[in-house]
């Protein structure tokens, strides 16, 4: 697993959530409590911190990736959980990121209710996923997840991705407000992402 911790491999990361944080920052809340879901190495959220120095973010996720740091400045948490319930209260947090994750959940539909029920009334989810459109686009789409989430350590790559078509199914089931929708190639493999923002 060198390979993730290689400047190369970092300033990619980096060049990636730098991206996902500047699309993103204009729909976090003034002095807002934000959940990032699927942190990974924290750089979207260290880079929206910087950006935003009125947000306080925490992080959670399964691992512990190898190139996570936490700076002593309080702004950032992290809090590794075992991959099942969110744990936390309803209703605790004024917005939630999920930035390239869901995939890696494994069950999407559940977690998208999960991140409902934690935010407060009004409470903004912003989505950034991979969204297949046909058969040959979500076996693309995982073959790369695949190989590229194996060269970090631990990672888990069910590969549970869904269709666009599906996921406005699920928000419209679900009872989210749809908004915000646009697109995004936050860089390599250049792979176009779905930004979707999403009201409880």
């Amino acid at each position: 697993m060198f390979i993730a911790k290689t400047d190369f491999y970092k300033k990619l990361s980096g060049q990636r959530s730098h991206k996902i944080a500047q699309k993103v920052e204009p729909f976090m809340p003034e002095n807002g409590q934000i959940l990032d879901f699927g942190c990974g190495n924290l750089f979207t959220a260290k880079t929206l911190a910087a950006l935003r120095n009125d947000l306080s973010i925490t992080g959670i996720d399964v691992i512990r990736d190898q190139n996570l740091h936490l700076d002593d400045d309080g702004q950032l948490t992290f809090l590794q959980y075992e991959g099942d319930h969110i744990p936390f209260e309803d209703g605790h947090f004024d917005a939630a990121i999920a930035s390239s994750v869901m995939h890696h959940t494994h069950d999407p539909e559940f977690f998208l209710g999960e991140l409902q029920r934690v935010l407060k009334p009004g409470g903004q989810l912003v989505l950034v996923e991979e969204m297949y459109i046909n058969f040959l686009d979500r076996i693309w789409i995982s073959a790369q997840d695949f190989l590229l989430n194996k060269l970090k350590k631990g990672v888990p790559v069910p590969l549970e991705f869904r269709s666009h078509k599906h996921y406005q199914q699920e928000f419209e089931r679900q009872g989210w407000e749809v908004c915000h929708g646009s697109h995004i190639r936050p860089g390599f493999p250049y792979q176009h992402h779905y930004v979707y923002v999403l009201e409880k």
